[in-house]
């Protein structure tokens, strides 16, 4: 299927963050676990429409670098498995996504951070089933996300995805 647009909202983004300091400037790795509610919109060269909505947990693992002036750039992945369902089909069918991108934000004194990001690794497939067989979706994708600290090792956050699978 050729000419995919697809938008993605993850609706709740919980992580921790361990660092370490290096002359006011710091190191994190940040575990997430998350809830990701995709809507996805695939449409062939015959102009074919078929709907696929997705909700899963997320889990995320992020390397981050942030500057003393809050500038920060995060080499980060995530894996979602979970039950789909699609528009032309009776029963849900198993998922699995994996996207695995850079990000640069800025931090507002630890208590908000914006975001923009984009991928070089997004795959979708869709498992087998008895209604149809695997489909495998691959392209890139384009994050924004704010992030806020409720505690200091709890953060809250919203990341709106833009997939554009073409292979």
């Amino acid at each position: 299927m050729k000419s995919v647009f697809i938008s993605t909202l993850a609706v709740l983004l919980l992580s921790s963050q361990t660092y370490a300091g290096v002359l006011a400037s710091s190191v994190f790795i940040e575990p997430s676990l998350g809830y990701k509610v995709e809507n996805t919109k695939l449409t062939d060269l015959t102009m074919t429409t078929t709907e696929i909505k997705t909700a899963a947990p997320a889990f995320g693992l992020k390397l981050s670098y942030r500057n003393a002036s809050g500038v920060e750039l995060a080499l980060g992945g995530e894996y979602v498995k979970g039950s789909a369902s699609v528009s032309n089909l009776t029963n849900k069918n198993e998922f699995s996504k994996s996207t695995a991108g850079l990000s640069i934000g800025v931090n507002s004194l630890g208590f908000v951070k914006m975001y923009l990001g984009g991928s070089f690794h997004n795959e979708f497939v869709i498992a087998q089933s008895d209604q149809t067989q695997e489909s495998k979706f691959s392209g890139p994708s384009y994050q924004a996300g704010l992030i806020f600290r409720v505690l200091p090792t709890l953060n809250l956050g919203f990341q709106y995805n833009l997939n554009q699978y073409n292979k």
